[in-house]
């Protein structure tokens, strides 16, 4: 999309050119290929006067804001898509799931039914989050792992907890980090010595992934710090510099809370937004990144969830009933879904106490509050269960925002991406003169608080999966090159929500197919990628220059 606060004459042309070719193909329609590579990405020229009413926005005290990210939760695993407001918003089945402190939660703001976890993995989407750059632009090219010590958040970029502490808040991470360079910097107790002299030269250990984070730059500017490692759910080792919870022992000892991560979490949550130790300044407003592991893998066993839950919810439903879509393997993944869906409400259980709280400190109208997911879950669908393929269970995240009556209740077909949530929360919080000015990402916050007379949303996301596979989601169409350049995946989502039956690129109308492909070019030259750079497979991508 082009910012209009950025838009030279050039691309004002662009913009007319596109309304014209929009009025002669139909209003929205795809059927007509583009010729400008500035166009593929407009708004009208209506949609000025809109974004400066929507930046009349009322003077407030400044809002507190906590992210929360569910770790392997896909769109579907929602109960809110059974209710009649929302049944038919969403592309495909509703998980039979039990989320009513969601449901509640999404009826106080906007609820997005095409959030895309660009890059489905744990640690590119919390490289994005945090930068609002896509993963060739922020340094987390794929998961930080123990043989891959050059990936990792670059230090020279400004991220978004350093652009509000910069803003006078309090920051604070509970739960995953998953950002960081992993490196050989522990002793052989899993304490950080920050040296691969001895005693140091030992990775964490318990999980070849994550690594300790320590203080200074890598903390990109959190200052309260509660950092859970590895997916051991029942009981994680925890890294923090609130030694009150520790008993004691520093930033870099590492501790065993015994008790439940998620559960955990919500407790130090409900403490810090308390504040009766003076975690954080009570005459600042606070900014808070709950990353929580479950219901990531693993789902094989009742002390992986909660049994109450599993008992009450899902012990006596039928397979059939909860592994509900037409392309699941039941056979597959029949052994785990009951323990992967009861982690989900109990997920939900746990939001539910921090909002209860927040009510009952009276911060509830004055927090923005942003629920979504790192990436989805196959869970026997095309046979593959966890994340990180080109298909919906795996792309497709949930994503609620609310801020008190700042954004009204609505369904938001946004084609949003995780780049674009730094610089949308930024401006959702009255901080749009901090966003910086080489974002991959969109800054969307007039489109959440006006809902009258939107603006023209995206045509498309960018879809940057594993080895090297890139491609476009649209409202119609999936489309992704392998690292050959050759097609792998093309499927019409709208008339096949479970990608039953690939297409190939003879049985999609030409235009539709040229307009996929100018898409993607579009989106690869956008953020410099080294495919558009060297021109690469110019038979299945259109370029800019092509043009």
């Amino acid at each position: 999309m082009i910012n209009f606060k950025n838009r030279n004459l050039t691309t004002w042309l662009c913009a007319l050119m596109c309304l014209g070719v929009n009025l002669l193909a139909g209003c929205g329609s795809q059927s007509a290929a583009l010729n400008q590579s500035d166009i593929v990405h407009t708004e009208t020229a209506q949609t000025q006067s809109v974004q400066a009413e929507a930046k009349n926005k009322t003077n407030v005290e400044q809002p507190n804001v906590i992210i929360i990210v569910a770790d392997q939760m896909r769109r579907a695993s929602l109960s809110l898509w059974q209710q009649p407001e929302f049944k038919n918003a969403l592309l495909g089945t509703s998980d039979y799931v039990f989320t009513p402190n969601l449901d509640k939660l999404a009826q106080q703001g906007a609820v997005f039914n095409q959030a895309i976890a660009n890059y489905p993995l744990c640690s590119p989407f919390r490289g994005m989050l945090l930068s609002g750059r896509f993963p060739n632009n922020n340094g987390v090219t794929n998961n930080t792992r123990i043989d891959r010590p050059n990936v990792g958040l670059r230090l020279d970029i400004t991220t978004l907890t350093e652009v509000l502490a910069q803003k006078g808040y309090n920051t604070a991470l509970v739960g995953k980090g998953h950002w960081n360079n992993n490196l050989p910097l522990m002793n052989n107790k899993n304490e950080y010595v920050g040296t691969t002299e001895a005693p140091g030269g030992h990775f964490l250990q318990g999980t070849k992934y994550d690594s300790y984070i320590p203080p200074g730059p890598a903390r990109q500017g959190i200052e309260y710090w509660y950092q859970s490692i590895g997916h051991n759910h029942k009981s994680p080792l925890v890294y923090t510099n609130d030694t009150y919870l520790s008993k004691g022992k520093r930033d870099g000892q590492p501790f065993y809370p015994r008790v439940y991560s998620a559960v955990d979490q919500a407790n130090v949550i409900i403490d810090y937004i308390d504040n009766s130790r003076a975690q954080r300044d009570n005459s600042k407003p606070f900014s808070l990144i709950w990353t929580m592991d479950p219901p990531h893998s693993p789902y094989k066993q009742m002390s992986d969830t909660d049994e109450g839950i599993y008992n009450k919810y899902y012990k006596d439903v039928a397979i059939e009933t909860l592994l509900n879509r037409p392309n699941v393997d039941i056979a597959r993944a029949e052994k785990f879904a009951r323990y992967h869906f009861s982690m989900v409400t109990l997920v939900d259980r746990e939001i539910g106490r921090v909002i209860e709280k927040l009510k009952a400190q009276g911060l509830d109208k004055n927090t923005l509050i942003v629920f979504t997911a790192d990436h989805g879950e196959m869970m026997g669908s095309h046979r593959l269960m966890t994340k990180n393929f080109a298909y919906e269970e795996s792309i497709g995240i949930p994503l609620i925002v609310t801020l008190d009556n700042r954004i009204k209740p609505h369904i938001n077909d946004l084609l949003i991406g995780v780049p674009d949530f730094m610089p949308t929360i930024l401006g959702l919080l009255n901080l749009d003169d901090a966003i910086p000015s080489d974002l991959d990402g969109v800054d969307y916050s007039d489109l959440l608080i006006a809902t009258d007379n939107q603006p023209a949303k995206p045509l498309s996301s960018l879809y940057y999966g594993q080895s090297s596979q890139l491609g476009v989601r649209t409202d119609q169409y999936l489309y992704v090159l392998d690292k050959a350049g050759k097609i792998m995946n093309l499927f019409d989502i709208k008339q096949d929500p479970y990608q039953l039956t690939p297409l190939t690129p003879e049985q999609i109308p030409v235009a539709d197919l040229l307009f996929l492909q100018q898409q993607l070019g579009y989106w690869l030259d956008k953020i410099k990628h080294e495919w558009a750079i060297e021109k690469r497979f110019p038979h299945h991508v259109i370029y800019p220059s092509q043009i």
